[in-house]
């Protein structure tokens, strides 16, 4: 294998995954502090239950956003190794899976394969308008 095919794959799977927890993670953490403030203020916390409140809601976030990230483009990327295309349709197989994962703890079936769908419909509309690119040329 020379550098150019190793530039073309891109990072490796496990890089793409951290990359995705740490950014979308990064969003997660953003999003748990202003609506975890917001909340705790609608709720009447005061003090240090009111911190208590926040810190809870930005770590919960910010895991929960990285984790749900980092699995699905770590599956996007293990499905387009497996298929050995770079296409669609490791968008749609990986936001099943990845859909179905989050809706698991549910114990519903009916809402695990809703979510699924969900997911998996959501990730073929975002590639579809803007596939994954590694390298990032289109930046």
């Amino acid at each position: 294998m020379d550098m150019q095919d190793l530039y073309e794959r891109g990072p490796p799977c496990m890089s793409r995954a951290v990359d995705g927890f740490v950014r979308i993670g990064t969003a997660g953490l953003a999003w748990g502090g202003f609506m975890g403030s917001y909340d705790a203020t609608k709720e009447g916390h005061k003090g240090a239950a009111r911190g208590l409140y926040v810190a809870k809601s930005v770590v919960r976030n910010g895991l929960g956003w990285g984790f749900f990230a980092g699995m699905y483009l770590g599956l996007n990327c293990g499905v387009e190794t497996v298929r050995r295309k770079s296409d669609w349709m490791n968008a749609t197989i990986a936001g099943a899976i990845t859909g179905g994962l989050a809706a698991a703890r549910s114990g519903s079936g009916v809402r695990i394969l809703q979510t699924a769908t969900l997911v998996a419909a959501i990730a073929t509309a975002g590639d579809y308008v803007r596939p994954v690119q590694y390298p990032p040329t289109g930046i």
